[in-house]
């Protein structure tokens, strides 16, 4: 009976301090019309006594004392933290965060010490690992710019290329995204044994193969003063490195797993099209054409959230049957604009509002996807299958 109360008790309170922190959380992030932003320290410092490292509470007393230029503070509270939390990486972590680092007034030397920290607490951190070869990375992609002294070029290509190995070995999902500095890093370095080990990097790890969203200058892998990870191409004002490319592909993939759509694999039979229609203030909608063996099937989902925000849960899963000449039509309308030699992804910075449209094709043996803002060249062909759905959208709801 007592182990049972014990138990009881204990599930009580995980129970309380959980809500207790959700609540908290929220009056930080929600502000009413008569309130001041910045006037909630006490709230803040409240949260982490309960939850020490909350990263939200910290976030805000680090934009407070920021907004007030009280950069002492801000050194003052990550001390208490790391004082207080010997053996956890997490506050060299948050400090060195670039949002904090700035606010703080830490140089870059400054930021990768404290991430030298963290890994010292925890070798197999992600956050960590990531953070050390890419600032390393990005040293060397300075350096290149600059000055381009062998001695520094040597030494921060050989520190990204170890952090972001490590990093590889250790979660062979980063292999596909970190491939892309590792061959350029191999290639500075002359050593084409390590070069062909990281060209091998090509398990995808998602719905969609990060090549079909990187889009990179033609002589990237001996360019090094171009960084793969955040490439912005001033000429075109369009972010197409691998970094956007992660972002894209799980924003994406996260409103195809919600409507419970499987991954196209280029060996399965079917022949398949699919449109992933994602309206910042609309329901994410998911239509699919597939043939096989000539029996075609339509397909049309949607959630119940936005597309630019949460997607939410399915509401909408239905289907019905039509023709191979329904299908042959649809085939010329793709046929008529080249689908499967156009180029994946035109990544625009200055997008806000508005709707990506993602058309995917697969058949045995190759595989294609292409990303359109407001729909562009694809806009015709996603509009059909639209039309051939009992979807009843509005005309001022396209876009």
């Amino acid at each position: 009976m007592k182990i049972i109360l014990t138990i009881l008790l204990t599930l009580y309170f995980q129970f309380f301090f959980s809500q207790t922190i959700k609540e908290l959380e929220y009056e930080l992030t929600y502000y009413k019309s008569v309130e001041t932003w910045g006037n909630k320290k006490d709230i803040a410092k409240k949260l982490l006594r309960i939850d020490p490292l909350n990263k939200i509470a910290i976030n805000y007393l680090v934009e407070v004392y920021a907004s007030k230029h009280q950069r002492d503070s801000i050194i003052e509270l990550f001390e208490y933290l790391i004082k207080t939390n010997p053996n956890n990486p997490k506050p060299y972590l948050l400090l060195a965060n670039e949002r904090n680092a700035r606010y703080a007034g830490l140089t870059t030397n400054q930021r990768v010490k404290y991430l030298i920290e963290a890994y010292k607490i925890d070798s197999t951190n992600v956050e960590a690992l990531y953070s050390l070869g890419k600032s390393y990375y990005e040293f060397f992609n300075r350096e290149f710019k600059k000055r381009k002294k062998k001695a520094n070029l040597d030494y921060y290509s050989s520190k990204a290329i170890k952090y972001f190995s490590i990093l590889c070995n250790q979660d062979e999902r980063f292999k596909e995204t970190l491939k892309f500095p590792l061959i350029q890093l191999a290639n500075y370095r002359g050593n084409i044994r390590l070069k062909k080990l990281y060209e091998s990097y090509n398990k995808q790890s998602s719905y969609f193969p990060i090549s079909a969203f990187v889009d990179l200058p033609n002589d990237w892998q001996t360019n090094y003063s171009v960084n793969v990870l955040v490439y912005v191409s001033d000429s075109e004002f369009k972010v197409s490195g691998v970094e956007s490319a992660v972002f894209h592909i799980n924003w994406y993939a996260s409103n195809l797993k919600a409507c419970n759509e499987p991954v196209l694999w280029d060996t399965l039979p079917t022949k398949v099209f699919r449109f992933l229609w994602l309206r910042t203030f609309h329901h994410p909608i998911v239509i699919g054409l597939q043939n096989k063996n000539d029996t075609v099937t339509l397909y049309w989902k949607v959630c119940d959230g936005k597309g630019g925000y949460e997607h939410g849960k399915l509401i909408i899963d239905k289907s019905k049957t039509l023709t191979i000449n329904e299908w042959n039509d649809f085939v010329a309308s793709i046929d008529s604009i080249g689908f499967w030699n156009l180029p994946s992804t035109k990544y625009n910075i200055l997008g806000n509002d508005g709707a990506q449209w993602i058309l995917e094709g697969k058949e045995p043996g190759r595989y294609h996807v292409v990303d359109r803002w407001s729909g562009g060249v694809i806009i015709t062909a996603c509009l059909k299958l639209l039309e051939m759905t009992d979807l009843k959208i509005k005309k001022e709801d396209i876009y």
